[in-house]
């Protein structure tokens, strides 16, 4: 399956059509798990503030736009590790974390995203390129399948994608330093930095970017060049596993070579050193501080996305420390597909 790197990632004459099919589509899933997850969100903060009431309407002043180009939405994804017909597409207990991204941010709007609407997000924007719908329908593994996904939804929509299983520690409007807001299109975090420990055999880098949470404004070229590397990446799977890719059965390292975070880090460390060609190899970023800006591309130290874990000088003493956005909890549920 060749890649048509001459088309361009997203079909430019979609986005009006897009939005009123989008719109209708998601309209009654949005509006129930607005209800639900607004009621879950209302409990949460008072639970965490003590106060007896919340105001839903927002000032004048939240509603200026604080991350300037990256949209105010929240995206998540939730597709089925074996899809039946009389399987439910969406399953409630995943969603106990969404709570604390409503909470946190009440201006922002939130869409969650299950296997039909994956697959009308698709067919809508890419007809122009059968190498991404061919290989997004024969993706082997779930957590494969929502990997493309969140790469796709932002570099057509752009916003926030986190997985079900994180949660917000602080609002995506304190983000990003204010002398920086206008020159940042994308927030990555690290979530390994090797430093001076052993080597993991499950990370093949002395440095990790994670893909559990992202932010990015819309068209942003680090995300055509990770579509392309997955289509590359599964191609060279159907042959080395000598059949067709929706039939390979990946090991968990394939998964995190191919479109998981391993690929991730190869892509984006690649930008930031076409950004800053001063950047040599991975170890440049080790023993980040605080958040850096190469070029439009914000990375973020260990605990901006990743405290909490055991390794790479995350904060892991049960305090949440002040740089800390958001906590991963590491549920891992596309793993056992």
């Amino acid at each position: 399956m060749a890649v048509s790197s001459e088309l361009p990632l997203v079909n430019p004459a979609s986005p009006a059509q897009y939005a009123r099919g989008y719109a209708r589509r998601y309209r009654r899933t949005g509006i129930a798990a607005f209800v639900f997850l607004s009621v879950a969100a209302l409990l949460f903060f008072l639970h965490r503030s003590g106060l007896e009431s919340w105001r839903f309407r927002p000032s004048a002043e939240s509603l200026k736009p604080a991350v300037a180009h990256i949209p105010e939405t929240i995206w998540q994804i939730m597709l089925p590790k074996n899809p039946t017909p009389d399987q439910p597409t969406i399953e409630a207990g995943r969603l106990e974390n969404t709570a604390s991204w409503l909470a946190l941010n009440p201006n922002y709007f939130y869409l969650l995203v299950d296997q039909k609407g994956g697959d009308d997000f698709i067919h809508q924007h890419f007809s122009h390129r059968p190498d991404i719908i061919e290989t997004y329908t024969n993706m082997p593994n779930v957590g494969m399948k929502s990997d493309m996904l969140r790469y796709l939804l932002l570099s057509v929509e752009g916003g926030v994608y986190t997985d079900t299983d994180t949660i917000a520690l602080q609002p995506i409007d304190k983000w990003i330093p204010s002398h920086i807001r206008n020159r940042t299109r994308v927030i990555v975090g690290i979530e390994y930095d090797r430093r001076e420990g052993p080597a993991w055999a499950d990370i093949p880098h002395v440095l990790q970017f994670c893909q559990w949470t992202i932010a990015a404004a819309p068209g942003h070229p680090v995300f055509d060049k990770m579509v392309n590397r997955i289509i590359n990446s599964a191609r060279l799977l159907a042959e080395e596993h000598k059949v067709p890719l929706n039939q390979v059965k990946p090991e968990s390292i394939e998964v995190m070579n191919s479109t998981g975070p391993a690929a991730w880090t190869d892509v984006v460390f690649e930008q930031l050193q076409e950004l800053e060609p001063w950047i040599k190899q991975l170890t440049d970023l080790s023993y980040m501080k605080e958040p850096t800006l190469y070029g439009d591309m914000l990375v973020l130290p260990i605990d901006g996305f990743g405290m909490g874990q055991p390794h790479s000088d995350s904060t892991n003493d049960g305090s949440i420390p002040p740089d800390a956005l958001a906590r991963h909890l590491f549920k891992g549920t596309w793993r056992g597909n």
